[in-house]
């Protein structure tokens, strides 16, 4: 950047100590070393500014040692702001920084603290890398951060201001705050789009509901997991609290206790309904009735589930299983409405029904068919 400037302005005093070199009257064993050159400067004000005037970054540190062999500025307690097309973006401060070349990087170091004026999110680690003509943000090592809808944890954070977006790398766990019920999703790399509120990852990933708001305060015995979701990719909405599972997607509830298997899974935990347009597998883990179908939805609340597309369910206890084009489980009467092309087969005694419509039981084990003909076959 040739026609960028790089100044240091030196807000109260500057003192140049001197120029480091040979003690006098000493002969230098290497007379074709180059001497290193260091300045020091006290209150001191680095910025960097493009060839259109606009400033790209703006770094205070009470002390600051300029290396003229290395083209490095060290600097102490450093804090300050960072700039993208003329307009604030972040807020800067650590221990220690360095700053690069023409400015092109910026290295801060020990006791990290990043803020994202537009988001709101606060990150902290050890290490902090800026690269202005790449929009990058860089922060590593033990990164934790804050925002009003999510706390996080990783290895490292890659933040793009003009993207509006962070990726979360290694040992991710992002944690939705305000009001419970609180959603956990850890995966090993996690995309979050800031202005749409959306983190997701394309790679294995966990979501976990609690009834406690902050479980990762508490003992694991004061706040237990009460749901479960996996799958290879998944999507998680910080707003509306709405989870997405794709490929080999899995749903484990504790109330009631069942096991949802699907390639794609909806899961919307303000209006307790998990919804399915792809082939699934629900299983009541305590009463051994599997249920399978092309589209499912499950609402939690009323614990009535919606199956519809060549419906199956098995009753392994006692060898028995229904077909139908739609079917309608009502938990909390242990009922089973079957509706379209239904046929009930059974192993003990050895029977097959079909009809248009019909209702079961699961506790007692009874089917009763209603509406047009009943054709009852005895298998021998």
């Amino acid at each position: 950047m040739p026609l960028n400037r790089f100044l240091l302005l030196l807000s109260l005093l500057l003192s140049l100590m001197s120029c480091v070199g040979p003690e006098a009257g000493k002969q230098d064993s290497e007379p074709e070393r180059e001497i290193e050159k260091t300045l020091t400067f006290t209150d001191a004000t680095l910025e960097q500014v493009n060839e259109s005037g606009q400033t790209l970054w703006k770094v205070r540190s009470p002390t600051a040692h300029y290396n003229d062999k290395k083209k490095i500025t060290f600097a102490q307690t450093p804090d300050g702001e960072l700039f993208q097309d003329g307009q604030l973006i972040y807020r800067i401060k650590a221990k220690n920084g360095q700053v690069y070349d023409n400015g092109e990087k910026i290295l801060l170091q020990e006791d990290i603290v990043a803020t994202d004026l537009q988001s709101g999110a606060v990150l902290r680690g050890e290490e902090l890398e800026w690269l202005p003509e790449q929009d990058l943000l860089i922060v590593r090592k033990n990164v934790t951060g804050t925002h009003p809808k999510v706390n996080i944890s990783a290895d490292e954070g890659r933040v793009q201001s003009r993207a509006r977006q962070m990726e979360l790398l290694g040992n991710v766990v992002a944690t939705t705050q305000e009001q419970e019920p609180t959603l956990q999703l850890r995966s090993e790399q996690v995309v979050w789009l800031l202005d749409k509120e959306l983190v997701k990852s394309d790679r294995p990933v966990e979501i976990d509901r609690f009834s406690c708001a902050n479980p990762q305060d508490g003992k694991p015995e004061d706040c237990p997991r009460s749901d479960r979701a996996k799958a290879n990719r998944g999507e998680m909405n910080l707003e509306t609290k709405i989870a997405t599972l794709e490929q080999a997607a899995q749903l484990n509830l504790q109330s009631p206790p069942l096991n949802v298997d699907s390639e794609s899974i909806v899961w919307n935990l303000p209006k307790e309904k998990v919804l399915s347009e792809r082939s699934l597998t629900v299983l009541h883990r305590e009463k051994q009735v599997v249920f399978n179908g092309d589209r499912g939805q499950l609402d939690l609340a009323s614990k009535i589930f919606y199956l519809t597309g060549n419906v199956s369910s098995t009753m392994p206890q006692r060898k028995s299983d229904m077909e139908a084009d739609m079917m309608t489980w009502y938990l909390p009467k242990d009922e089973i409405e079957a509706e379209g092309n239904v046929v009930y087969r059974q192993g003990n005694p050895p029977l097959q029904l079909t009809g248009s419509k019909a209702v079961g039981q699961i506790k007692n084990e009874t089917i009763l068919f209603t509406g047009g003909d009943v054709v009852t076959e005895v298998v021998p």
